[in-house]
């Protein structure tokens, strides 16, 4: 007889449970191995790939948090389960994206199928070629990609394709962006109100609240104040105060390039990026003075003994930009009006050289000379620079550096010398001003199409503007060509709006990106707080995204599709409408502008990317360079010589499909290899050449054997890139994980070398920091601080499944914890447990009988709270234990759902799953170990030993 009958007969509960319901529930669990999206049917394995996939790419673009629910969400989908809710909007579209690229019953991926939303740094180019050229030894050399064809000057034969009106996206977006967190007030004191008093002292009135007090009180610390304060690591990194210096240093740009435009139109962009240039250093010199006037910037000990002008100048740049990152836009437009009156007349009235390079060109032939003498301390020493020219003229100049020494050492001998002091000719820096420029009224349809769905795109109204936009469409090859049309239309070429343009893009992109990052809080890291200035392919993607190729003018030897001319339009598109509407484009903009902007992935370089990936393993890298072409075609093949930590060295080359510089050549050597290094990830092993598995070969190899001791930094790059197979334990994938391995292990060989502990331990690590780490899923939701009913249940929840994960006594069976919790439960409610196991079931590890205890305990007081009874079943099928536990009149999802989220996603061989009126505990018994594969044995072995890092025993008493 069951041993649970004598027991559950002493109480007047409720009526037996059915037999049939475990059943019904486990073969329902079993049923669910797929998910709809998008109105079809994928299989969970595709789903957690997909997932994968995605993840990666966003944290290409260090976007963290996104990355993080996609690895979580992954971990879901596992079979039986039904993930919470629908999908965000913004994952359904990527997932759909990189499904669409998988073919065959399995979803493998193929070559010619590689979905441009999934590509991460290093991943695969799409549709790239894999054939091979091979040179002796261990040299391989790859075919580059077939490129599209460069757009050359068209022959007279060629035939004009017939004009189709393109449709271009005139959707508009108000942008929002997430509050800003509240800086801490241990650093920031109330030394922000010190700062909004200078500020309006220079402005006049203005009004600004605590938070943006306690921003501006951030924004005067330099970081020698944020290191001795003890907050660098846990409240706010300095990576903070770069990125609001930066900020500042695009808005100041901004203010002064409007400034500049609104008075001056030079002849040449030169002429303009230069003066431009030259006000920009004078009006970070101006703001320096008056942040160090007021006393702004606080320093550190040792930094304000001697404090360095940079230093004021540094916390007047972060000011500004916190003025921008606030709105205060027009507040920072009035400083730097005020700070820096009369900067015209000053740039006007320089040398637009500097006194170095002047005495250079004059003094050259009397033998021009610099001496120098040192005096003071080590830590505050003072330079004397003597120039010294033929018949015995000197002068002398003293400063802090050898640099400005120098400097005032020129500039000294040129005021002695004035006679011989080139001055600027007046007609150079005159600047001409013409009438406004005017809508062609002979250009092509296209052209006028263009116009008017710019106008339209970025509600650009009047005649004015669409003469403006005729010009930020006019290339200077179309000018030259056509001068008396030009000339009749008041005319002229892009470029100064173009350099404008370029101004202006810097400060939208660094706005975007500022908001965006620290919205997430002010402990972002190196990758996340990186933004790079918009690269000139860059541009043309916004270029292209706004259909500029079919409305520029050129000239019949030029083509509107080159990369150079759709960037430049692109840019001069974008000065016209900031022109017109200024700062409102920071929250209020074309969606195709927006998109562009939010989707700028603030990366390294390959070659950068690819240095640092190998530095992780130990292995260094150069590369060699071979010339060929003739001069006006020149073309560089960049040959990458790796050497690895036993000294064991590969050469990989790409020939250039066209000429190209060193740098070009060398960005086309590092991508080519980390694509190679992607291809297991990627599930491309089988589509590489020969040569390419060599490689490949080569840097598995040389991972394993540099394998040091990494950071949990480090591991969730290599998670987020796909190194090693860390993306597939991340997420509990075992069975891919498996076939991983067996695949590696066949690229390597039967005669690879045992594996180093140091891959053991970087496993091990990796599954901690995924159940249990810092940034995992139970300690992200144990660290939430709302007071909402919400929060609290799924706060408590995670409490509870760490106490699971924690491990349990091993002198105790499966109806041991069950009797003691039925102790413990049945004097509050009524209890049914129906026991169909058979036999005492021993489960496998330790942790799954805190599991149990956990779910039935937590359960349990689901049931108390409500005053009803609760239902427990117990049974085996397949080395699986079931515990169904039925509630009656409880909201089981409300209630359970996170718990069984957490408790799935932190235990090994365990899941549990919520259905309307019961919870399905699911405990798996030990997954076999399918091959001799060393790596797929070190990897299963680190995801089932992890759960007895945490060495407390629970207890099984109710907490």
């Amino acid at each position: 007889m069951n041993r649970w009958v004598g027991i559950v007969s002493l109480r007047d509960t409720a009526a037996p449970t059915p037999v049939h319901r475990i059943a019904l529930a486990i073969e329902a669990a079993r049923a669910r191995t797929s998910y709809s999206l998008g109105g079809r049917q994928v299989s969970y394995e595709r789903m957690r790939r997909a997932l994968r996939r995605v993840g990666q790419t966003y944290a290409a673009r260090s976007e963290w948090d996104r990355w993080s629910y996609c690895v979580d969400l992954a971990g879901d989908f596992f079979d039986g389960s039904a993930p919470v809710g629908d999908l965000p909007r913004w994952l359904t579209g990527e997932l759909r994206s990189v499904l669409d690229g998988e073919t065959g019953p399995t979803g493998r991926r193929t070559r010619h199928h590689k979905p441009q939303a999934a590509a991460r740094p290093g991943s695969r180019r799409s549709g790239s070629s894999r054939q091979k050229k091979t040179t002796p030894g261990t040299s391989s050399a790859r075919t580059a990609p077939a490129r599209p064809t460069r757009s050359g000057q068209r022959t007279a034969a060629e035939p004009s394709p017939p004009y189709i009106r393109v449709e271009r996206q005139r959707t508009l977006r108000d942008v929002t962006h997430p509050p800003l967190p509240r800086p801490p007030v241990s650093l920031t004191g109330t030394f922000g109100e010190v700062v909004r008093v200078a500020v309006r002292d220079a402005v006049g009135e203005w009004e600004a609240g605590e938070e943006t007090a306690a921003w501006l009180g951030l924004a005067a610390s330099h970081r020698s104040h944020l290191y001795e304060s003890g907050l660098a690591e846990t409240a706010v990194t300095p990576h903070v105060l770069d990125m609001l210096e930066a900020l500042g240093r695009t808005t100041l740009g901004v203010i002064l390039i409007d400034a500049y435009v609104g008075k001056h139109q030079p002849e040449k962009a030169g002429t303009q990026s230069r003066e431009y240039n030259q006000r920009l250093t004078a009006a970070r010199v101006a703001l320096g003075q008056w942040a160090a006037d007021h006393g702004l910037a606080r320093m550190g000990t040792g930094e304000a003994q001697r404090p360095a002008p940079s230093v004021a100048e540094g916390v007047a740049r972060q000011i500004l930009g916190v003025l921008s990152l606030v709105g205060a836009h027009d507040t920072a437009r009035r400083l730097v009006g005020t700070v820096c009156a009369g900067i015209d007349r000053a740039v006007d009235g320089s040398s637009s050289t500097d006194p170095v390079t002047e005495a250079q060109n004059i003094f050259a032939k009397e033998g021009l000379t610099y001496d120098y003498t040192e005096q003071g301390p080590d830590h505050s020493k003072t330079y004397t620079a003597t120039a010294r020219i033929l018949g015995g003229r000197t002068a002398q100049g003293t400063a802090p550096t050898k640099k400005a020494a120098r400097a005032a050492a020129a500039s000294a001998l040129l005021r002695g010398h004035p006679q011989t002091r080139r001055h600027q000719d007046p007609q150079t820096a005159k600047t001409r001003f013409v009438a406004r420029p005017q809508p062609y009224s002979t250009a092509p349809l296209r052209h006028r199409d263009a116009v008017s769905d710019l106008a339209a795109m970025f509600e650009l109204d009047g005649r004015r503007s669409e003469g403006t936009l005729g010009q930020a469409l006019t290339h200077s090859s179309y000018v030259y060509e056509n001068q008396a049309e030009a000339t009749a239309h008041h005319q002229r070429d892009n470029q100064l709006l173009a350099h404008h343009g370029s101004v202006v893009l810097d400060h939208l992109v660094r706005h975007e990106r500022t908001c965006r990052i620290l919205a997430q809080g002010l402990v972002p890291d190196e990758d996340e707080a990186r933004i790079h200035t918009p690269a000139n392919e860059d541009t043309a993607h916004l270029g292209t995204e706004l259909a500029l190729a079919e409305g520029v003018l050129t000239g019949r030897g030029e083509s509107g599709r080159r990369p150079s001319t759709v960037a430049g339009a692109a840019q001069a598109v974008v000065a016209t409408a900031w022109r017109t509407h200024g700062t409102r484009l920071l929250h209020r903009r074309p969606a195709v502008l927006d998109d562009w902007l939010t989707g700028l992935q603030h990366r390294h370089d390959p070659v950068t990317v690819l240095t640092y990936l190998m530095s992780m393993f130990g292995v260094t890298h150069v590369f060699e360079h071979r010339l060929t072409g003739p001069d006006h075609l020149q073309r560089f093949t960049s040959t990458a010589v790796l050497c690895d930590a036993r000294g064991r060295t590969h050469r990989w080359a790409v020939p250039p499909d066209g000429p190209c510089s060193k740098t070009d050549a060398d960005k086309a050597t590092a991508q080519d290899v980390l694509e190679i290094l992607s291809a297991p990830a990627d599930d491309l092993i089988d589509a590489l050449t020969p040569e390419e598995s060599d490689l490949l070969r080569y840097l598995l190899r040389a991972q394993l054997d540099g394998l040091g001791t990494t950071s949990e930094r480090q591991r969730a790059r290599m998670a987020s890139g796909g190194m090693l197979g860390t993306d597939l334990l991340a997420t509990g994938d075992l069975d891919a994980f498996r076939t991983w391995a067996e695949r590696v292990g066949s690229l390597l060989g039967p005669d690879s070398e045992p594996l180093p502990d140091t891959l053991r331990e970087l496993y091990r690590q990796l599954v901690h920091d995924t159940r249990l780490g810092p940034r995992s899923l139970v300690s992200r939701t144990a660290a939430e601080e709302g007071t909402d009913h919400a929060s609290t249940v799924r706060r408590n929840a995670a409490e509870a499944v760490r106490r699971a994960a924690r491990t349990g006594p091993r002198d105790v069976s499966t109806r041991d914890v069950v009797q003691d919790w039925w102790r413990d439960q049945a004097s509050r409610t009524g209890v049914t447990v129906r026991d169909d196991m058979r036999q005492n079931a021993a489960l496998s590890l330790p942790s799954q009988l805190g599991a149990l205890h956990e779910t039935l305990t937590w359960c349990g007081e689901a049931a108390e709270a409500t005053g009803t009874p609760i239902d427990v079943e117990l049974t085996v099928q397949d080395g699986t234990l079931h515990a169904w536990i039925g509630l009656h009149e409880v909201d089981v999802r409300a209630a359970c759902e996170d718990f069984a989220r957490l408790l799935s996603r932190t235990l090994p061989c365990t899941d549990c799953l919520v259905d309307d009126d019961h919870v399905l505990l699911r405990l798996h018994g030990l997954p076999g170990t399918p091959t001799a594969s060393p790596l797929a044995v070190a990897g299963l072995d680190a995801y089932l030993s992890e759960h007895i890092a945490m060495k407390e025993p629970i207890s099984l008493d109710a907490p």
